[in-house]
């Protein structure tokens, strides 16, 4: 049986419907959750392998493009760095009011500067001091494999901001394999060894999930400006708790996230 048949399956068996790309909000799949923490894994997994029409895709590129464009220019103007966690969310919720698919990845990101660049890598491990966090965090969204707005809004050193771009729609990218450094940071590195655990025991011990994540969102390698290379690395799906109308995290020019989306995208992309 294909995944996408055994999650309409799993999902019928439980009452919830899903026809709507929202609809992880369904009480029964909220009951579900409450009894299995990881459930909203089963709806990653039916987003990436649920089948999309060549119209759709070519609508949702539409889309997901312009309005990572709108929203990347209000987040320069707001100026908050390090606001991925909450970009994403608010990002995600935009796309499924306007009947697009996507699920919000929290993960690791390690960037690889060009060696003439004189930048050393900058890492954002999910594990640091032990315990897990969201090192990043950015959106699949079909065609797009990495929807990411943030990236350089970030607190860089040096002149690292050069060769890293405005934004990522990457809708392919280069298959590759997390490594124990790009998830965990040294110094949790060194908590591990102090408790003696085997090398090789390293992310069933602080990232399990991962290891099921990754068999439906690998870890990708993109490109960025002069041969940047920004590896991406899923350990966790996330979903905002709360609908559009209820995200008061970050303010657009005086206005909430649904005010943004009323006036400066709902009908225009």
């Amino acid at each position: 049986m294909s995944i996408y048949k055994k999650m309409l399956a799993e999902f019928k068996s439980k009452g919830i419907p899903v026809d709507k790309p929202d609809f992880y909000d369904h009480p029964n799949f909220i009951l579900a959750e409450r009894n299995d923490p990881s459930y909203l894994n089963n709806y990653a997994a039916f987003v990436a392998a649920k089948k999309y029409s060549e119209d759709y895709l070519s609508n949702a590129r539409r889309v997901i493009t312009n309005t990572a464009n709108i929203l990347h220019h209000h987040l320069l103007a707001n100026g908050r760095e390090g606001a991925c966690v909450d970009m994403t969310g608010i990002f995600a919720r935009i796309l499924e009011n306007e009947g697009i698919w996507c699920a919000g990845i929290k993960g690791s990101c390690t960037i690889e500067f060009p060696s003439n660049s004189g930048e050393e890598n900058t890492h954002f491990w999910s594990v640091d001091h032990g315990d897990f966090k969201a090192g990043h965090s950015w959106l699949f969204a079909p065609p797009f494999n990495i929807v990411d707005i943030t990236l350089r809004k970030q607190d860089y050193s040096g002149n690292k901001k050069h060769y890293i771009p405005d934004m990522i729609l990457e809708d392919s990218g280069i298959d590759s394999n997390p490594e124990i450094e790009d998830i965990i940071s040294p110094s949790a590195i060194t908590e591990l060894q102090m408790h003696k655990v085997p090398r090789k025991n390293y992310f069933n011990a602080v990232a399990q999930e991962m290891l099921t994540i990754q068999k439906t969102y690998p870890t990708l390698i993109t490109k960025g400006k002069l041969d940047t290379k920004i590896k991406y690395c899923p350990v966790a799906i996330h979903a905002s708790e709360e609908p559009l109308e209820g995200l008061k995290n970050m303010k657009f020019d005086g206005m909430y996230a649904l005010e943004l989306y009323q006036s400066k995208i709902k009908g225009k992309v």
